[in-house]
């Protein structure tokens, strides 16, 4: 009753950790321990919301440090045709942000030529 599967993460360097995947939550985590803990754990979590490419953030710790975020992470799927995965997330442009602008732009003509007409009335 009191065994527990551990999901065992092998580094290329030989460090090791565990990892980890929340399913309801599709929150991804692996974990990196350096030898006997001299140099501290990272901890690389992000969310799994895409099949094909990962990214989140690295947090850490040292005996001499403490906790804080130390970069972020990116990965993509290997073996897998390019076309099937599409282009990366973080390489896709936002189409509503360019929306927004140009609402915004327009907004701000019209708010320029109210003002212009107002000034033009108190002459």
């Amino acid at each position: 009753p009191g065994a527990s599967s551990t999901n065992v993460a092998v580094w290329g360097d030989g460090a090791r950790g565990k990892w980890n995947i929340d399913v309801p939550s599709q929150f991804f985590s692996v974990s990196k321990e350096s030898f006997g803990g001299w140099l501290g754990k990272r901890i690389y979590a992000g969310n799994a919301d895409d099949y094909y490419y990962l990214q989140g953030t690295v947090r850490g710790w040292s005996p001499i440090a403490s906790a804080s975020v130390l970069g972020q992470w990116q990965m993509k799927r290997l073996g897998v045709d390019r076309d099937e995965a599409g282009v990366a997330p973080w390489f896709q442009e936002e189409e509503e942000d360019d929306s927004e602008e140009e609402e915004e732009n327009v907004q701000g003509s019209g708010a320029i030529e109210q003002v212009e007409a107002i000034k033009e009335g108190e002459q």
